[in-house]
Formats: structure tokens, sequence, C-alpha cells
């Protein structure tokens, strides 16, 4: 009997799924991000040698995957480079912001690709794995606060594993509002000015709300008719 074939973007991102759970053990033993950003690098290269023909239908790189890598290497030099608080938010804010143009861009000019669409979703990924690991670095909150950081790369593994109906789930408007304001709220967590029981109660509703929106998603894994 034949295997099926495993589409390699979603190959990739299984593999990538779980070497960024590797990294974030990592991190949290080893107390520095060097080595997660490392794997981070070198996992995005990987994606971006691999499926050269994929970028957009013409096959070139475009301005939407162009505007989503920039994205890639700030959070990675936001992850690296110590700065303060305050531009750490800022740019956090402004990463998030950015995080519409590539996908007007790709619709502006024809170039939408299920590359692109993954390459998207990693990147924030990546930028809230970030997140959480500047908070865990202040000092303001435990260990707990990476495991909204992991759950992306969690839900990937738990597809591949279960191997539910459906492998993907469309974004609908509760989960966009969950992943655009988590990054958001996490960020201003590290501010002097937000007094440390404040932090612990907004990191943790952040948290729960973003838990739930996946949870959602896992349950559509298995609802034949998904809701968008």
């Amino acid at each position: 009997m034949t295997e099926p074939t495993i589409d390699p973007l979603m190959r990739w991102s299984e593999q990538h799924a779980l070497l960024m759970c590797l990294g974030i053990g990592g991190a949290w033993l080893e107390h520095s991000p060097l080595l997660l950003a490392a794997m981070a690098a070198a996992s995005f290269s990987a994606l971006l040698v691999r499926n050269r023909s994929r970028y957009t239908p013409r096959g070139a790189f475009g301005l939407a995957n162009s505007l989503t890598l920039m994205r890639v290497i700030l959070t990675l030099a936001l992850l690296l480079v110590p700065t303060q608080p305050e531009w750490q938010t800022v740019a956090v804010l402004l990463l998030v912001g950015a995080d519409g143009l590539d996908g007007w861009a790709a619709r502006r000019f024809g170039t939408a690709s299920n590359f692109g669409q993954l390459f998207d979703h990693e990147s924030d990924a990546l930028l809230l794995l970030t997140v959480c690991l500047l908070l865990l670095a202040s000092g303001r909150v435990g260990s707990w606060i990476l495991l909204p950081g992991a759950l992306r790369y969690g839900f990937v593994l738990f597809s591949r594993t279960a191997q539910p109906p459906q492998r993907t789930v469309p974004g609908n408007r509760f989960t966009r509002l969950i992943g655009v304001t988590t990054p958001l709220g996490l960020a201003a967590c590290w501010l002097p000015a937000i007094p440390p029981a404040l932090v612990t109660t907004l990191a943790a509703g952040l948290s729960l709300a973003l838990g739930g929106s996946f949870l959602f998603s896992t349950w559509q894994l298995y609802r034949p008719e998904s809701i968008t």
C-alpha cells in the first residue's frame, strides 16, 4: 500500500515545531535564547531553500514574503539584542502592526500562496515566543510564561500525531483577535510602570485566552464544517 504523500510545507512545519520545542527547553535550561535563535534561523533558512519554487504563483519571492522575512529577522534581533523595556514594547508594537502589510501586499500584487501563509503564521509564532522569553528574562513572571509561546508548536505536533480528519483549520475573527492582542498585552507586562500583581493577572489572562483559541482550533480539526 502506497504511503500518502506529505506536503513539503507541512513536513517542514512539523519539523520546525519539534525543533522549536527543543529550543524552548534549551532556553529554559540554559537561561539563554542563543541556541533557540540559532535553531530558528537555521529552520527558517531551510524553509526558504527547500521551497524556492513555491514562494508565489509565479515563483518569485515577492514583496509580501520579503516583508515577512524582515519581520523574522527583526524578531530574532529583538530576542538577541538587549534594550530597554520601553523600546522592546515599541518594537513589538511595530512588528505586530507590520503583520498586516505582508497580507495586503500578497493580495494587492496577486502573490498569495500556501508558502506565504505558512511563512506568515510561523513568523507570528516566533514573535509571540520571543515576547514570552523576554518576559521570562525580565523576572516578572515564572517559567510558565513559556507555555503560551509553545502552543503553536504543540498544536502542530498534536495534529501530526493524532491525525484528525482535518490537518489545518481556517482563521476566524476570534483567533485573529487573540493572535494580535496576546503579544501586545504580554509586551506591556515588562514595563516598569505595570505593578507586579497586575503583570501576573494580565499575563495569565492572556495565556488562558490564547489557550482557549487553540482549544477552539483543535475542536475545528474534528468538525467537518469548519467555522470561518
